[in-house]
């Protein structure tokens, strides 16, 4: 059914109200002044009430009553009435005046009738749809209505993988121009984030993701919500007790942003935008005290190119989500062997892996045996800590993947392998330290040893229990002392003795 409204029998019925009214107001014309007025602007204020309300009551009820007032002093016989509007003598005579009165009546009553068969009426009527006829060669005229809305336009996809040291944070610029952020990395690494964001032109954050409740990925949220509208907060249905989280629930609360939870399933964005952006981890159900297996995977997908962001889940858990074929893999953990292994390699088959990590982390990130297994899928690896921010950009078609500057990637260490590496260190310096003292002291004994098999006899001097002196041997002075024995004369002056005036030694 098709409604239509009748805009053009409110303006007829508002003439016929107006023209009733002045039946009403016929003492204006006779000279009472007074009461005609009165009766227009009653008629006027009633047809200013219809217009400003839509609705034609008081219009019609002041009409009729103005209408109704004419008829009776018309019926009455009013003479001034009557001399106004019929020759005064032929209203005395032949009864004129009668017939006035009736031609009053007749008028008013007709045009009481119109005015109600319009003005009693619905505003609206509804009319049947009509049934097309078919015809032979059809010329079908389009149907009305909206325009569709345009299709968005889309331009390049871009991620930048934030060099936050020891932690994640990935801002992507969405192909229609929104802005999601997923982690923020730990407080003090804040403002890497906020350069970031402020680098990027970012205005409003879209959507913001907090991979899992860990310091490392969460702690820098807090200063991005204070520095950013924020639309929607995704975060994994799991909580934990520390102050960073409880900090980070309490700024989000503060900018009654709203929360969605991510779960597998999950379209943060869906393909109606021109890409999809959407959660394969966590499971609906899940039950861990290991906080790393709560994390939001997310797929994100353009055209014929994807990225896939990772938290710190799993390596199980990323080959069971099934994410197919991505260009782009954020390697788990931080390069942690449980994050990423060759299994995950063939699931995911990337051409690029990036690694965020600390140069020197206690962690011993990136494994070994994760290098190990992206260089044998043969896809290339970057890292924050080798490479700075890392880039990644599609055209819906190709991606381009660009470092702030080259750097090598070197396995690192945890902090008990490196403990144990230094104690060793230690302990080995501390034995060749021990060595060369004990080279030294061989040595010194070695050259006294030889000197005094160099040195001449005539060095060689006597000396008695209770003498002051050395002596020659065979000196005079000696003929008396029995108790005599010889030494070096070095020995000889080590014991504080002098040489012998006589002998001269």
């Amino acid at each position: 059914m098709v409604t239509r409204v009748r805009h053009r029998s409110n303006r007829v019925a508002a003439l016929l109200a107006i023209f009733l009214g002045l039946f009403g107001a016929h003492r204006f014309y006779v000279g009472r002044v007074k009461a005609g007025l009165i009766r227009l602007g009653v008629t006027f204020v009633a047809v200013l009430l219809t217009g400003i309300t839509g609705n034609l009551l008081p219009m019609s009820l002041v009409a009729i009553l103005c209408c109704i007032e004419g008829i009776v002093y018309a019926l009455m016989g009013d003479g001034r009435f009557n001399g106004k509007y019929v020759n005064g003598a032929a209203a005395s005579s032949n009864g004129g005046r009668g017939a006035a009165d009736y031609v009053i009546c007749a008028l008013a009553v007709a045009m009481m009738c119109s005015y109600g068969a319009i003005a009693l009426q619905p505003t609206g009527s509804t009319v049947p749809e009509q049934t097309p006829v078919p015809v032979r060669d059809p010329a079908p005229v389009p149907a009305e209505r909206e325009d569709p809305e345009p299709e968005p336009e889309l331009d390049e996809l871009t991620a930048t993988f934030i060099d936050v040291g020891q932690g994640d944070s990935t801002l992507v610029g969405l192909p229609d121009g929104k802005v999601m952020l997923v982690d923020a990395g730990e407080a003090s690494a804040s403002q890497n984030v906020l350069d970031a964001l402020d680098a990027a032109d970012v205005d409003t954050i879209d959507y913001l993701v907090a991979s899992h409740p860990h310091a490392d990925h969460i702690g820098g949220m807090e200063a991005v919500l204070a520095a950013y509208d924020v639309d929607e907060v995704w975060m994994p249905d799991v909580s934990e007790t520390t102050q960073t989280y409880e900090g980070f629930l309490d700024a989000v609360e503060n900018e009654d942003c709203t929360v969605r939870r991510a779960v597998a399933g999950a379209e943060i964005s869906s393909a109606d935008a021109g890409y999809d952006v959407d959660v394969l981890a966590p499971s609906d159900g899940m039950q861990s005290d290991d906080m790393n297996r709560w994390s939001a995977i997310i797929r994100v997908s353009y055209g014929d190119t994807s990225l896939l962001l990772t938290g710190d889940a799993d390596a199980s858990q990323i080959v069971e989500a099934d994410p197919g074929h991505v260009d782009v893999l954020k390697a788990s953990h931080h390069g942690s062997e449980t994050g990423t292994t060759t299994e995950v390699m063939a699931a995911t088959t990337p051409d690029t892996v990036i690694m965020s990590y600390a140069e020197g982390n206690d962690y011993g990130h990136p494994d070994q045996s994760v290098l190990d297994a992206v260089a044998a899928a043969g896809s290339k690896a970057y890292s924050t800590a080798a490479n700075g921010n890392v880039t990644m950009v599609s055209d819906a078609r190709t991606v381009t993947v660009a470092p702030d500057h080259d750097g090598t990637i070197t396995a690192g260490e945890s902090a008990e392998e490196r403990a144990q590496r230094e104690a060793q260190e230690q302990a080995q310096r501390e034995a060749e330290e021990q060595a060369r003292i004990q080279a030294e002291q061989q040595a010194a004994q070695q050259a006294q040893q030889q000197q005094q098999a160099a040195s001449p006899q005539d060095d060689m001097v006597v000396v008695t229990q209770t003498g002051e002196k050395y002596h020659r041997p065979g000196c005079r002075t000696l003929s008396r002392s029995k108790n005599t024995r010889t030494v070096t004369r070095a020995e000889a002056e080590a014991m504080g003795l002098g040489p012998c005036g006589v002998c001269n030694p």
